[in-house]
């Protein structure tokens, strides 16, 4: 029997499955889909599905995914082995879903891939990892990502989890993100500010005290360590503790024990680490400013989030939702939006949404003009420096070579039938900054 042969066999093996799931021909075609995977893309509607392209029903696109994202379907048929990936998918009402991706081969009897096994697990829909002071930073952007599936991979883990990232790019909001994902998502999730440590207060803060341990300890205090029992402990700006306290953080870590100041019982707590800065902390190991150790111990896994500067074709839809937020529905003319892909944002996410939420008041509901920025921007000259974590040469606007840019521009361009205005929509830029790019281009051949 083929894989052709008996579809009802087929669809019972794919209804089988608990979280959408579809079977995909190595022409991208779905040859079957559970209700799940109905029910997200294409409102209940099975047979709306079946025959369709995938990335016609996940994507809502006439091309292929790996345009833009890596693909899991090219990957599966040429190595015969499960991938997966973080895409960004839209449900059934053209709302971003992101989602880890998960394809699995489907061999015949003489061992070849026939068919790819899609399963789709919602990382969280759009307006989960949103914009805000308390969500998570969104966008398409494939350093953004990469940086989501290490976020969703280190979730699922209890490793320590250090975040580097610069003053303004969301290592909070990573953090938490960490947390909502992970087994401990019902437990507490405390944030200590290291920069708030002294070394008198630390034994107090982090690990609590007894009554009379010393003047003024009028009760007994739990400290945050022990409040974050079971669940996560986010040390942020942990490269600013002194080396008194590193001495006895590091013990604490690798013994899992402490004592509440005042008292000699030891106690445990169940906690999962992670620790954010936007300090360069091997640097500072070879310096001898942190301790090698207590870097070895909280640097298990690694995940770095990028700055604007290195995300810039996110910056229409950043700018988008925050000029939304704030109810400015007039949007910003082409001039504006040109200067602000010039900046190169010290503080990035942050200081994106300040300037636009200036800007917004400053024009009063008309579309936002390079008038209506501050100078320091419309000069290009910041006040203030990039942080060390990323090198301001690095300045571009995703970590992708130009000949990723050329054969993406030439892909907009044909799915709009050379219609550089609709191109320049889609991209985000200008159509001068567009017809700019392509004679750059030409030029280079």
């Amino acid at each position: 029997m083929s894989f052709t042969e008996d579809l009802n066999f087929l669809q019972s093996l794919v209804d089988a499955h608990q979280e959408p799931f579809c079977l995909v021909a190595t022409d991208y075609h779905i040859v079957a889909a559970n209700q799940r995977y109905a029910d997200a893309y294409a409102g209940s509607d099975r047979n709306a599905i079946i025959g369709k392209k995938c990335h016609q029903v996940s994507h809502k696109s006439d091309k292929p995914c790996e345009a833009h994202e890596e693909c899991p379907l090219r990957q599966v048929f040429a190595t015969g082995q499960a991938h997966q990936f973080v895409h960004r998918h839209y449900d059934q009402f053209g709302e971003p879903d992101y989602v880890t991706v998960r394809g699995n081969p489907i061999f015949d009897a003489n061992g070849m891939v026939v068919l790819m096994g899609e399963n789709i697990t919602s990382i969280s829909h759009g307006q989960d990892i949103c914009l805000d002071a308390e969500r998570m930073v969104s966008g398409c952007c494939p350093s953004f990502m990469r940086v989501l599936d290490n976020l969703v991979t280190v979730a699922e883990t209890e490793a320590p989890v250090l975040i580097l990232g610069e003053t303004g790019t969301g290592k909070e909001m990573a953090a938490r993100f960490i947390h909502d994902k992970s087994r401990r998502a019902n437990k507490e999730f405390v944030v200590v500010d290291c920069t708030q440590f002294t070394d008198d207060r630390f034994a107090s803060d982090l690990f609590g005290h007894i009554r009379g341990a010393f003047t003024g300890a009028m009760e007994n205090k739990l400290g945050l360590y022990e409040i974050a029992d079971r669940g996560t402990l986010v040390l942020d700006e942990i490269g600013e503790l002194s080396p008194a306290i590193q001495v006895r953080l590091l013990r604490v870590l690798e013994t899992g024990t402490f004592r509440r100041l005042g008292e000699t019982r030891e106690r445990r707590a169940d906690v999962r680490l992670v620790c954010a800065t936007n300090r360069d902390l091997a640097e500072m190991v070879r310096s001898g400013t942190f301790r090698a150790d207590l870097y070895h111990r909280i640097n298990c896994m690694q995940v770095e989030l990028p700055p604007l500067r290195h995300r810039l074709n996110d910056l229409a839809e950043l700018s988008t939702f925050f000029l939304e937020r704030v109810g400015h529905r007039a949007g910003m003319s082409d001039a504006t939006h040109e200067v602000l892909l010039r900046y190169e944002f010290p503080g990035n996410i942050r200081e994106l949404r300040n300037i636009l939420e200036r800007a917004a008041m400053l024009a009063q509901g008309a579309r936002i003009e390079p008038r209506h920025l501050p100078d320091d921007i419309t000069t290009g000259r910041p006040s203030c420096h990039a942080n060390p974590v990323h090198a301001s040469e690095a300045s571009v606007a995703c970590p992708e070579p130009e000949l990723d840019e050329a054969r993406h521009l030439k892909e907009v361009l044909a799915r709009h039938r050379c219609n550089r205005r609709l191109a320049a929509l889609e991209l985000g830029i200008s159509e001068r900054t567009l017809y700019r790019k392509l004679k750059a281009q030409e030029a280079g051949q």
